[in-house]
């Protein structure tokens, strides 16, 4: 399953805490920012120290950690996740923040999920199914658009497909899984 995503989200942690800590207090009120993992599914988030880093990537001691569960603004972590060493974040003076950022996994979720569509035609059924084995269809009457739904979401579809006459002939990744909605404007 991907991990929720909110936009904007950073948030700054309360206190300094060592490599071992796997529950964390942010600032009063920042919890609610956050995604509640019991009702959206647990997240990764990027832990770091602002006050020398403004820009996590810059901070060789930032961590990804695991959210598994929030209770106001308190939150149950994992530690060291996707690669990176659990790190002690306690310097005096120093602003510890987290923010909900993409990572690696974001990007491997959404190609998995890429990966695993399944088609579904809207309108009129072209003869040919649209999966993965077959990248050409035909239907009744020329479509002057194809449009593509993933989720409800209309997807840009991009030049690499051709309609000649009334056959579609264009390039579908393998998938199985979630639904792809497609529909024809004539």
């Amino acid at each position: 399953m991907a991990d929720p995503v909110k936009n904007f989200v950073k948030v700054n942690v309360s206190t300094g805490y060592d490599d071992t800590a796997t529950s964390v207090v942010l600032a009063t009120g920042h919890g609610a920012k956050l995604p509640d993992p019991a009702t959206l599914g647990a997240f990764d988030i990027v832990w770091w120290n602002f006050t020398d880093y403004p820009d996590p990537s810059d901070d060789t001691n930032v961590e990804i950690v695991r959210v598994t569960a929030k209770s106001g603004d308190t939150l149950t972590i994992t530690r060291a996740q996707q690669s990176t060493a659990a790190t002690t974040k306690n310097a005096g003076g120093k602003t510890y923040k987290m923010i909900l950022t993409p990572t690696a996994k974001t990007i491997s979720d959404i190609l998995a999920l890429i990966a695993n569509l399944t088609a579904v035609k809207i309108g009129e059924a072209p003869t040919g199914d649209i999966d993965s084995s077959n990248d050409t269809f035909t239907l009744s009457n020329s479509p002057i658009e194809l449009a593509l739904y993933l989720n409800g979401q209309r997807l840009t579809v991009s030049d690499d497909y051709s309609i000649s006459d009334d056959t579609i002939t264009m390039s579908i990744p393998p998938f199985t899984g979630d639904v792809l909605l497609a529909d024809y404007t004539y």
